[in-house]
């Protein structure tokens, strides 16, 4: 049985204004990234006042993931389509909860709260893929299948957990350690995914790959920054913005990933290799 998202769009048929009305409520979820952490990353919190515009963007982004779930609804999206809208509407009524428990936050509450953002970020990522117009009506085959297989579902997974690792540790929950040694293991992971989807002709999927091995590569130049600059004990403002920037990184690494297994599974085939 061949891959049934190949031929036209499997997804929605093109419409521009719901893709640029993704994009803006993805735009503003990332800076959501930029802004939470001067009000859960540093004792000191230099860059407090943020913390209100955190809570203000956070409130546009509700608006605008219920407005992007009704759209949906209204469309002729698939059904697949319109409950992932839902599902993401959902996780941010928990993640804005999650955000109004009374200061100080209990670590699990906080936990919790950047990593349902995290996902949030990344489903909403995925809708703007998903909404798009797709180019290749007959995406030409690929090769290096086991290769790319792996690339679409071990490379995600790796991420994740890392991802996972790092709010452990700005958390408090563990130590550096673990996730310094899993950052060397998405490196390594890093050179057989770029050289699976370098390879292939679907635009999409290489360009995305390329994106996340750079996003990717830039995170963990960031992290290791970061923590040379903890140890000399630098001056805690450009602590706090470049956690910022690292844990936005974060999140565009998460999201390139996904974008770039969703585009990967569209052009092999679903069954199984033999």
């Amino acid at each position: 049985m061949g891959n049934p998202w190949l031929g036209e769009n499997p997804w929605l048929p093109g419409n521009p204004w719901l893709r640029r009305y993704a994009v803006l409520l993805a735009t503003c979820t990332a800076l959501l990234f930029f802004s939470g952490p001067a009000v859960s990353s540093n004792d000191a919190r230099p860059l407090y006042s943020l913390g209100q515009t955190h809570i203000w963007l956070g409130t546009a982004v509700g608006i605008l993931t219920a407005g992007l779930a009704f759209w949906l609804r209204r469309s002729k999206a698939r059904e697949w389509l319109q409950r992932l809208a839902w599902v993401a509407l959902g996780a941010d009524l928990v993640e804005s909860l999650l955000g109004l428990v009374p200061e100080p936050l209990p670590v699990p509450v906080r936990i919790a709260h950047s990593l349902l953002g995290q996902l949030f970020f990344t489903t909403i990522v995925a809708i703007v893929v998903f909404t798009s117009q797709a180019r290749d009506q007959s995406p030409p085959p690929a090769g290096n299948r086991a290769l790319l297989r792996f690339a679409a579902t071990a490379t995600p997974l790796l991420v994740l957990f890392q991802v996972v690792l790092g709010v452990s540790f700005r958390h408090g929950v563990m130590g550096v350690v673990p996730h310094i040694l899993w950052a060397f293991v998405v490196a390594i992971v890093l050179v057989p995914t770029l050289a699976a989807t370098v390879s292939i002709q679907h635009a999409g999927a290489r360009q995305a790959g390329i994106a996340f091995a750079v996003v990717a590569c830039v995170q963990i130049l960031l992290g290791f920054s970061l923590f040379i600059m903890q140890a000399v004990d630098a001056d805690p403002t450009v602590l706090i913005v470049v956690t910022a920037v690292h844990t936005a990184t974060g999140a565009f690494t998460l999201a390139t990933v996904v974008v770039m297994a969703i585009l990967i599974r569209r052009i092999i085939p679903a069954e199984p290799l033999t």
